[in-house]
């Protein structure tokens, strides 16, 4: 789970704004911004995220064309109880960890190079 302490689902106390690589710009939950923007570097593009405030799971929702990457760089699938198939949503790599350090994998690099 993430960092966050006493903030509401759908409340805006905990985000930062960051400019997405389209130069929009983007509200993001502080404690999964960074690896957003990790993400971002590699080409993947976001459809949304949520670090969960430690209510619920948190994701990060790619475009479908994302998603084989996001899987064979270890991330996990966050399944939509709605609908099984949906493999959009990726529970953060920094929800993993207890140090909350992020790991990433040689496959990242890989995929830059496309």
């Amino acid at each position: 789970m993430c960092n966050c302490v006493n903030v509401k689902m759908g409340s805006y106390d905990n985000q930062v704004t960051l400019k997405m690589p389209d130069g929009q710009l983007m509200g993001i939950d502080k404690c999964i911004a960074e690896e957003i923007k990790y993400i971002w570097s590699w080409g993947v593009k976001t459809t949304g995220c949520c670090c969960g405030h430690n209510i619920q799971e948190g994701y990060i929702g790619v475009i479908d064309k994302d998603t084989e990457f996001m899987k064979k760089s270890g991330y996990r699938v966050l399944f939509n109880k709605e609908s099984l198939s949906d493999e959009r949503n990726f529970i953060p790599k920094s929800h993993n960890n207890k140090k909350g350090e992020l790991e990433y994998y040689e496959y990242e690099d890989r995929y830059r190079a496309r």
